[in-house]
């Protein structure tokens, strides 16, 4: 399942409730107290009664403070340290096997997608299935340009009108797909030409679409981001600069609609970067860990329901998580010579439960990590 940023959920309590009645004479004196813990807050409320009484009627008043605690995501979140493989065996090309997976995507199903890189393909994963259906390029592995093929694919995304469009890096293209065909139409880029004009692509890594179906794609040959409106023949530029020719993931800031973090192998950063600035404005790399405090050859990233940025750590073998507001990030999987692999992480998801999807490269597995 994709997340957002502002999947919040708070509960809140009346803020106050005042009454009159007529009794017979009387005092009465109450109080009381309640606490209420939900997944992402927990709210305290007391209340305080006094009543005042005369010889014919009891005016009565109640006032109840209200007090909501964010939920702690950053202290909270942890996952199981060994995992457990959902895709991939070995290296290969059979239905149960990937080569080298790149990308991975979950829809509201907990169906996996997966990029298979090294079999220029596209395989979906049903949960607890033993192998993957192929659902863009050959199952077979054969690269291509036709509409049916594809050549090393690197990235996917669906819009909001249930197409899937995968980022052909092989052929410098953009390729749609309509659910359930295996015909992709080209919507970014020009098959067989890779220059700098913005009718072109060369090599793209990334992709994201936003609510009005317009197409952010990390244009890495070209060092630089482009946004391709529906229907366009050409991109418009957001951001270059040359030093960005190293560039692997992308995914927009929350509640921005012109920052992206930039996954950087060149610098060993992510950068945050704003459309038309000239450099980034902030960057993330140290690691709250003695061994290795830095990240070491980044490679994909994702978000949280809560803001939380993970970081696939790939050359640490690890996955790095950055909390909102912070810059210094915490080490919450990595390999440990036991179970499943972890090494050489490049793409992370998360599902409706939050359990954590890594892909590995150096075992061309996909392995969850359950929520704890």
């Amino acid at each position: 399942m994709n997340y957002s940023a502002s999947s919040f959920y708070f509960f809140q309590l009346p803020v106050s409730d005042v009454t009159t009645a007529s009794t017979s004479p009387t005092t009465t004196s109450t109080s009381s107290s309640t606490s209420t813990s939900t997944s992402s807050s927990t709210t305290s409320t007391s209340s305080s009664t006094s009543s005042s009484t005369s010889s014919s009627s009891t005016s009565t008043s109640t006032i109840t403070t209200t007090t909501t605690t964010p939920y702690n995501s950053c202290k909270n979140l942890r996952w199981n340290q060994t995992g457990q493989i959902v895709a991939g065996t070995t290296s290969g090309s059979n239905a149960n096997q990937l080569k080298n997976p790149s990308c991975l995507y979950i829809d509201n199903n907990n169906t996996l997608y997966i990029c298979d890189y090294g079999n220029n393909r596209v395989q979906k994963w049903v949960q607890g299935a033993p192998i993957g259906a192929t659902m863009a390029g050959s199952s077979t592995g054969t690269s291509g340009s036709t509409s049916i093929l594809l050549n090393s694919p690197i990235a996917l995304t669906f819009d909001t009108n249930g197409f899937m469009n995968v980022v052909d890096n092989g052929n410098n293209r953009v390729q749609k797909f309509a659910l359930g065909s295996i015909n992709g139409t080209t919507v970014a880029g020009t098959i067989g030409s890779h220059s700098s004009a913005l009718t072109d692509l060369d090599e793209p890594t990334a992709i994201y679409i936003d609510n009005n179906l317009n197409i952010y794609i990390l244009d890495m040959g070209n060092t630089r981001l482009v946004k391709w409106v529906p229907n366009a023949i050409m991109g418009t530029l957001l951001i270059s600069d040359s030093s960005l020719n190293n560039v692997y993931g992308m995914i927009r800031m929350p509640y921005s609609s012109n920052q992206v973090y930039l996954c950087d192998q060149g610098s060993n950063e992510i950068h945050v970067w704003t459309f038309g600035a000239s450099s980034e404005s902030m960057s993330l790399q140290t690691v709250n860990d003695s061994q290795h405090n830095s990240l070491n050859n980044p490679t994909g990233i994702v978000l949280d329901p809560y803001g939380n940025l993970y970081v696939a750590d790939r050359d640490n073998d690890r996955v790095v998580m950055y909390c909102v507001n912070s810059t210094v990030g915490i080490v919450v999987a990595e390999d440990n010579n036991s179970g499943p692999s972890l090494k050489k992480p490049v793409a992370l998801a998360f599902d409706s439960d939050l359990n954590l999807y890594v892909a590995s490269t150096d075992s061309d597995q996909v392995v969850k990590l359950s929520r704890i």
